[in-house]
């Protein structure tokens, strides 16, 4: 299914020419090659694969025929053609993988695609690996996070190993999809974990981090968030819980005074509604299933999780390896798509702020 919301979001002021984004192969025993080689578009990027040329080759020729596979050791020899994808190669050899299977190696292709990525965008490279072109961003694929922590992966996820090597510990995840921009205060924790972890630093930090993402990179001026309420009814005036009165207004009324737009608590079974009617640009939710449930309900095929508060942009598919489709041919490439076409809209919308910003002074 299309999702017109992403492309409608972040329009106008275009700029010439089309960001290039990095787009990281994932587990290849995974079905990430395969929402690649089937959802490749570059009408408004000029995207790249880092990965593993010769399964991406394999990928194309049972998913997407019709679609050639380039390997570059330089990005100054991408061609950046309709019907070609090129692949930085990071490894050079044949993985000896098969779908759905774990195994060591797809792990170790999988980091190292991101490694090489993170390099690229940070401009943490040198001239034998190519800085010849600028990487304005990186889309993400799958990766299994159990076999890439076996091979030595020290992070729970994508979203803490790009934070870290941006050098920030000051980051956040944000949902996108069917109308709706929802950033997450706490991630994969236990429900009660997460809520000790709703601290008034927390929330004001989740608000400032959604606030200055969607002037910067989504071009929304004075942009108006939604904080959800953790208890029912808000709390009822303390009755349903003293979350809302001891930590929850506190930030928002921190995040007032610094100059933001922001409203809350607001019970969480009506502010995804007014936020999909348009009264609000963005929410900020307080754990896990109060963001993802919202967005699986509207955008289940194509969400996009956006990672807050970096230097670089860096976008991914919401969804895992799911091995159990895998070389099967049936995946939805529908996220894929969504994601790399919210990579080049904040890109472009990022660039166009930084050039006004430096033509201002």
């Amino acid at each position: 299914m299309k999702d017109t919301y992403l492309e409608s979001f972040c329009t106008g002021g275009l700029i010439s020419p089309k960001p290039v984004i990095a787009v990281t192969m994932g587990d290849p025993c995974g079905i990430g090659p395969e929402v690649i080689v089937k959802g490749w578009m570059d009408t408004d990027c000029r995207p790249f694969v880092v990965g593993n040329a010769y399964w991406m080759r394999c990928a194309a020729a049972m998913f997407a025929p019709s679609v050639s596979i380039h390997p570059i050791t330089k990005l100054s020899q991408a061609r950046f053609e309709t019907g070609v994808i090129d692949v930085f190669d990071t490894s050079g050899e044949r993985l000896p993988c098969t779908y759905g299977t774990v195994h060591p190696a797809a792990a170790r292709a999988a980091l190292q695609a991101i490694t090489q990525a993170a390099q690229m965008a940070l401009g943490n490279t040198t001239g034998a690996i190519g800085t010849d072109v600028k990487v304005d961003a990186i889309t993400t694929a799958p990766i299994h996070k159990g076999q890439m922590q076996a091979v030595g992966f020290a992070f729970p996820g994508h979203t803490e190993f790009f934070a870290n090597a941006a050098h920030t510990d000051r980051f956040r995840m944000m949902m996108v999809g069917g109308g709706l921009r929802v950033t997450l205060t706490t991630i994969h924790l236990s429900l009660r974990e997460a809520v000790r972890q709703t601290t008034r630093e927390e929330i004001l930090t989740s608000i400032c981090l959604t606030h200055e993402a969607l002037e910067r990179d989504f071009g929304i001026l004075k942009p108006h968030i939604a904080v959800a309420a953790l208890n029912p009814h808000a709390g009822e005036e303390g009755q349903f819980g003293k979350e809302e009165q001891q930590e929850i207004t506190p930030a928002v009324l921190d995040a007032q005074k610094k100059g933001v737009h922001v409203s809350g608590p607001i019970p969480a079974d009506t502010l995804f509604y007014y936020l999909r009617r348009g009264r609000y640009d963005a929410a900020v939710a307080l754990y896990h299933d109060q963001a993802l449930i919202p967005i699986k309900l509207v955008a289940f095929e194509n969400a996009v999780n956006v990672t807050l508060g970096l230097s670089i942009i860096r976008t991914s598919v919401d969804h895992g390896t799911a091995y159990d489709i895998a070389g099967k041919g049936v995946a939805d490439s529908g996220s894929f798509r969504a994601a790399l076409a919210l990579a080049a809209a904040m890109a472009r919308k990022r660039r166009k702020m930084e050039t006004v910003a430096d033509a201002t002074g």
